[in-house]
């Protein structure tokens, strides 16, 4: 069993980014940040998602998609078409981004340590779970949330003439 779960383990990498993940989770609920950094906001290289479809988010998207995690996701915030659903939304976009940047650094320093400690070869499940589950998910975050925004601008000009 030990074996299986020793820090250079793909077992060991997994469940320690799950459980960081878990963690993040549980203080965000508690302490539930305003998030209104300007380091949210698009750069203009950001709005179409060129870069982001080149380095294969669409890619990483569908997986997700296939895997399931995209109805847990729909769950958890539904979108209805509505103003406060797309708010919401983005929000949360901007909560997971922060938790997968928290989540990636950790794990980074934990790979640091196992690279000298051990060795490069040992180090590359850190790695590789840190890129699949903590990077892309960051990237994923900065490509959708540009659309999102565009939805909750246009819901805001509707609104105003739906009240006169």
């Amino acid at each position: 069993m030990l074996l299986y779960m020793d820090i250079t383990s793909g077992a060991f990498s997994l469940g320690f980014n799950f459980a960081l993940m878990f963690w993040f989770t549980i203080l965000e609920s508690q302490l539930r940040p305003t998030l209104h950094s300007r380091y949210f906001n698009s750069y203009p290289f950001e709005k179409q998602g060129a870069l982001y479809r080149m380095l294969g988010i669409e890619w990483y998207r569908a997986i997700l998609i296939k895997s399931g995690w995209e109805k847990i996701r729909q769950q958890q915030t539904p979108i209805k078409k509505s103003l406060s659903d797309f708010q919401a939304y983005e929000r949360g976009t901007r909560v997971a981004e922060v938790g997968h940047i928290v989540v990636a650094v950790i794990v980074l320093i934990v790979n640091g340590y196992v690279l000298f400690a051990y060795s490069a070869r040992n180090a590359i499940w850190l790695l590789v779970f840190n890129i699949l589950l903590n990077v892309y998910p960051v990237l994923l975050q900065r490509y959708t949330r540009p659309r999102l925004q565009r939805m909750i601008e246009k819901f805001k000009k509707v609104r105003p003439a739906i009240s006169q």
